[in-house]
């Protein structure tokens, strides 16, 4: 029996392009573009520091260069909350270009000069920027974009969202694995500051685009409200049993992927002595990686959040790591961990980045702004530098060198257990917050068991 006309539509409804206006479908694009030019200009840059530190450092510096991000971010964070609270939020973006802009043609200048004096130091400081400027861009994306989009919003697109940062991570390290040996890594900084420039002219079209209110929360002026800003943010996490579950989501995905990556990265210095040949094959493995990540968010991203929400989406990367890990620990080959790296990137900034973004919609603008950047660098760079005192201490201990390397595969595996706990109890939590969206405002603490939209929202999904 033919479908009836009303069914029929409120099935293309539920595809997210067919059922927006147009206003949003713009919104949308221009996301897209934002997020593709902010993973574009890190990931283009992520093999030659990599490739940089390895060759003139070494690897058995990456937990201690780890634990200086962390040591450096809290100053990071009280200078971004505190210009959170005060700008226009494409000011904010504005101001964060121009900052990274003028610091990458910093390095450009110190990696011209080519001096081997230099090579020690200049590795550690940018080291520790490209770290700086991943975190705080992709915070102010995704702020930026959840202020710009209620969570109904987000279901629909933030699938079509993401996938903006996964086509720019493939299109940045394609740029340097294809290019550094040829151009050299200092001029491929200056493609950086062309992104930052796209980047401010996107933000203030979005925002002359938006209707409602342009500004993020207002406090005082000062550098104690600075501090004051990063407390609160930390308060609003410690205060919701919701915040603390996502803040641990974080902390558990991290530990896990800094140990993974070190464990690639030991193996990896082992087969290249030169910083460019080095470059170059990360920027072609991270190519391959962020492809199967692109894959991965156009065919499996929107449709488990549409059918499952971030009840299923949570569960997917904690169990490839944790397989990955349990088969590099019972056979350490360079293959296995490299899989397992790969199973990382391609998950990572696809599924996991884009469910994770999810829980946050159905939150307040204070909690968009104070919590998620105290999670989203706070918190996220003290759990490398927790990462990191755990491969130190590994290595103090009962880790003797490179060729041991695979027993860190055990720490992995116990922080994977307790990942997926917080991770199914993170899902369900969500469901609840999001009821509570529905009925006119957040709920910030426990919320009561659902019983309407959000329930029929899956179902019609699921139809």
């Amino acid at each position: 029996m033919p479908a009836r006309p009303e069914s029929r539509s409120a099935r293309i409804r539920s595809f997210a392009w067919l059922g927006q206006t147009r206003e949003e479908r713009w919104r949308a694009v221009g996301l897209f573009a934002f997020f593709f030019l902010v993973i574009a200009a890190f990931w283009l840059q992520k093999p030659i520091r990599t490739a940089r530190f390895l060759t003139h450092v070494g690897p058995a510096s990456l937990p201690l260069v780890k634990l200086g991000t962390a040591m450096l971010v809290l100053p990071v964070v009280l200078l971004y909350s505190s210009l959170a609270a005060r700008f226009r939020r494409e000011w904010l973006v504005y101001l964060c270009a121009a900052a990274f802009a003028a610091a990458s043609i910093t390095f450009w200048w110190l990696f011209s000069r080519a001096e081997p004096s230099d090579a020690t130091w200049s590795s550690y400081a940018y080291f520790f920027y490209v770290d700086i400027f991943n975190s705080v861009m992709v915070a102010l994306f995704w702020s930026f974009a959840n202020d710009l989009n209620d969570p109904d919003q987000a279901r629909r697109t933030y699938g079509v969202v993401g996938a903006g940062g996964i086509v720019g991570g493939a299109a940045g390290s394609a740029v340097t694995g294809w290019s550094v040996e040829h151009l050299g890594a200092p001029n491929l900084l200056l493609v950086c500051v062309a992104f930052l420039a796209a980047i401010a002219v996107l933000a203030r079209a979005l925002a002359r685009g938006h209707t409602t209110s342009a500004t993020s929360p207002r406090a005082p002026q000062g550098a104690a409200a600075s501090l004051r800003e990063a407390v609160k943010g930390a308060r609003l996490t410690v205060a919701s049993p919701y915040l603390t579950a996502i803040a641990l989501l974080v902390v558990g995905y991290e530990i896990v992927s800094n140990i993974i990556d070190y464990q690639f990265n030991t193996l990896a210095a082992g087969r290249y002595h030169d910083d460019a040949a080095m470059a170059a094959f990360l920027g072609r493995f991270s190519t391959a990686s962020n492809v199967a990540s692109l894959a991965v968010q156009l065919l499996l991203t929107t449709w488990i959040l549409r059918r499952w929400g971030p009840r299923v989406g949570l569960l997917v990367l904690p169990i490839a790591l944790g397989v990955g890990s349990a088969a590099y620990l019972a056979v350490p080959a360079f293959s296995l961990i490299a899989g397992t790296f790969f199973a990382d990137a391609a998950l990572g900034y696809s599924l996991n980045q884009s469910t994770k973004e999810v829980l946050y919609t159905p939150t307040d603008e204070a909690t968009k702004y104070q919590a998620k950047a105290f999670i989203d660098m706070f918190l996220m760079r003290f759990a490398k530098g927790l990462s990191a005192l755990l491969i130190l201490g590994s290595m103090a201990t009962w880790i003797a060198g490179p060729k041991s390397v695979h027993l860190l595969a055990l720490v992995s595996i116990v922080v994977v257990v307790a990942w997926l706990a917080v991770a199914v109890g993170a899902g369900r939590a969500f469901v609840r917050q999001a009821e509570g969206a529905d009925g006119a405002a957040p709920v910030r603490g426990r919320a009561q068991r659902p019983r309407g939209a959000i329930r029929a929202r899956i179902s019609r999904a699921r139809g």
